[in-house]
């Protein structure tokens, strides 16, 4: 008899990840399978069951207007899912309540035959935006009635929590290229200028909240929950006027260094460009945080105030203030705790890209982050009058290096945290036929812990390095083309950090050149990408394709998470990495940094890992799309090994199980 086999959940605060094996393998009349959450009470007992929503109809169906069926109509032609709706949910804006525990039951199901259980079908609802009324969900064709064909099976039981003792994990919900988010934007038939930057900036709107998740509320609880003692904070982009209001909140108890971060045009009162003397535009820096800036310094002017606000400008020089991090030192002795993660403070941080934040209790690493406060204080850098002018020499000192090249705590501990810049001199320098530039302290770390992966590397990044060398990127593809039993598995952000990437000299076409899939034995790296009417996806039926990319609608960071999880299946060898850093030679020669790296903590690596397939598998399949269609119209190099395309419907019959991977979900359930 068929049985699903070794069913496996992981979870964080937003998403769950689901994988489980079918023996035998493949199943005669297959067409997929039911997956249903349960949330238990205390007892263990079931207190609600809700299968999980699906939207891809059966070849012979159309989903055209892309509202939700759930897995009784239309199954999970799959081994692995995610879990999209634990905390969002599917007929309008709200959000589940937090810290459930739940589980998953998965069955196997084909048509409906003799002497079989049919299953029937639960319906859904679509909440209509500015009404209160409800209306079935519907699709066109003729439903599929189906039947069990395999017991009952169910995951073990995960806690939908940000909380993981010393750790509060929480991830954003800002990946924009959905349908959802096309669907939201249409829904008047007219798409306004900045009618999606309006939302995600503006405090207590729905879709903000929606898509900040559980990360606004971290960041503000923070600090309100924290009374007495002294935050020290370092930042980078400071532009969201909600978290602005929060430091203005409590100035009184916070010392702030304040970087550098964004260029503008210079322009006259008629808003044309000034011109210097040879005809070429005057840049303006600090342009993106000068309106925070100047908010800050009338509060930290005021006569008797104890808000301090210190200006850290690298303005032109090429190294940068990447810290996000606050740390909080109480009265007493207990208490103190820091918060960091890859957000910027900015309404793109929080609510359009992809991005974690965390919140660690623990004193040394808290002490350690002050430690580091006061010695980005101390280093003394050029400050330019007026700020908006170009720095010159506001280069990081040999001491504030040097005393960077050593974790707290020194070692091996299981909880660390690396501070950067750590490397001397006054840049990185460049590949040369010596090889490449000297490994910095806090990569060599990294390097030796990916070496040590005995099963899976995954991976997030943003802009490590050009083409993904002297990285996390290329390190991680290094091991995994050399040991296939490896499986790596990472998305990056920008074109030029890709796998594979090649520069218009490189081409020779005079364009540059970047793959949105590179796979090849257990290595599969995706590229942030977003369907296009370009990519003929048959079960949408009509409905357009063109989705949002970034929140600016130009290019920027689509994902902005750093995070390395090695092994989390592992109780005693997972790693977790994350923080400020962008995980490349460049961020720990010439920016201030912090990178935190957790070992041994299976809890926190799942819910990384958790994000990290979250991100990596919507991006996969869209990747994979624009692959085949650049193929198709001859605009790639054809160095790139693209997955097979797809129609876009569930397979009518069961051949869908011979072309389906079972790699991942073999990690997970072995």
């Amino acid at each position: 008899m068929a049985e699903i086999r070794g069913a496996t959940a992981i979870a964080n605060n937003e998403v769950a990840f689901i994988a489980w094996r079918l023996e035998p393998l493949p199943l005669p009349g297959c067409l997929g399978f039911c997956l249903v959450r349960e949330y238990l009470n205390d007892d263990d007992s079931v207190r609600e069951r809700r299968p999980l929503a699906s939207y891809i109809p059966f070849k012979g169906q159309r989903n055209s207007k892309w509202q939700a069926q759930n897995t009784t109509v239309w199954p999970v032609q799959k081994f692995t899912w995610r879990d999209l709706t634990l905390r969002k949910k599917r007929d309008g804006s709200g959000r589940r309540v937090p810290n459930e525990r739940v589980r998953y039951e998965i069955r196997a199901v084909g048509d409906l035959r003799p002497g079989l259980e049919e299953v029937v079908a639960v319906p859904e609802s679509h909440v209509v935006r500015g009404t209160t009324r409800h209306v079935l969900h519907t699709y066109e064709g003729t439903p599929r009635r189906l039947c069990y064909l395999t017991p009952p099976a169910w995951t073990n039981v995960v806690d939908v929590t940000a909380s993981r003792p010393p750790f509060v994990s929480t991830f954003t919900n800002a990946i924009l290229s959905t349908q959802f988010l096309r669907n939201v934007l249409n829904e008047d038939g007219v798409v306004q200028p900045d009618e999606l930057k309006l939302h995600l900036s503006t405090k207590g709107d729905w879709l903000r909240e929606y898509l900040a998740g559980d990360v606004i509320h971290l960041m503000r609880d923070f600090f309100e929950r924290n009374p007495g003692g002294r935050f020290k904070a370092a930042l980078y982009e400071l532009e969201d006027d909600e978290l602005v209001e929060l430091l203005a909140t409590h100035a009184e108890r916070i010392d702030l260094i304040l970087s550098d971060a964004g260029t503008a045009d210079q322009k006259d009162a008629n808003g044309n460009p000034i011109l210097n003397a040879q005809g070429k535009k005057v840049t303006r820096y600090d342009a993106r945080n000068e309106r925070a800036r100047a908010t800050l310094r009338a509060l930290a002017d005021r006569p008797g105030t104890a808000f301090r606000l210190h200006n850290r400008m690298f303005n032109g020089a090429g190294h940068i203030g990447h810290n996000k991090f606050v740390a909080y030192m109480p009265d007493g002795v207990h208490g103190a705790k820091v918060l960091s993660g890859s957000a910027n403070w900015t309404w793109t941080g929080v609510a359009g890209q992809s991005n974690n934040e965390v919140v660690i209790e623990d004193v040394t690493i808290a002490g350690a982050f002050v430690d580091y406060w006061d010695r980005l204080l101390t280093d003394t850098l050029p400050v330019p009058v007026p700020l908006s002018a170009r720095a010159t020499g506001a280069k990081q000192g040999k001491l504030l290096q040097q005393a960077n090249r050593t974790p707290v705590p020194p070692g091996e501990a299981a909880l660390q945290v690396w501070f950067s810049p750590n490397m001397p001199g006054k840049q990185q320098p460049t590949n040369s036929k010596s090889g490449p530039p000297e490994t910095p302290p806090d990569m060599a770390r990294l390097f030796s812990l990916m070496r040590q992966a005995q099963r899976a590397i995954f991976f997030l990044v943003f802009y490590p390095a050009q083409g993904g060398t002297n990285s996390i990127v290329s390190e991680a593809v290094n091991l995994g083309l050399n040991d296939p039993s490896l499986m790596v598995l990472g998305a990056v952000s920008a074109a030029a950090a890709m796998w594979g990437y090649e520069t218009a000299a490189d081409t020779g076409t005079g364009k540059n050149w970047a793959p949105h899939v590179f796979q090849r034995a257990g290595v599969s790296v995706v590229r942030a990408t977003a369907l296009t009417d370009s990519n003929l996806i048959g079960g949408l039926g009509d409905f357009k394709l063109d989705e949002q990319l970034t929140a600016n609608g130009t290019v920027g960071a689509i994902i902005h998470d750093k995070i390395l999880v090695i092994d989390p299946q592992d109780a005693e060898r997972s790693v977790v990495a994350f923080g400020s850093h962008n995980m490349g030679f460049k961020a720990s020669y010439s920016n201030d940094e912090n990178l935190i790296i957790v070992r041994g903590n299976q809890a926190l690596a799942q819910a990384y890992a958790t994000h990290v397939l979250d991100v990596y598998d919507h991006y996969r399949f869209r990747a994979a799309e624009a692959e085949i269609a650049a193929k198709k119209s001859g605009k790639e190099n054809g160095t790139a090994m693209a997955q097979v395309g797809w129609d876009g419907f569930l397979d009518t019959t069961d051949r869908w199980q011979q072309k389906v991977s079972t790699r991942l979900a073999a990690y997970f359930t072995e």
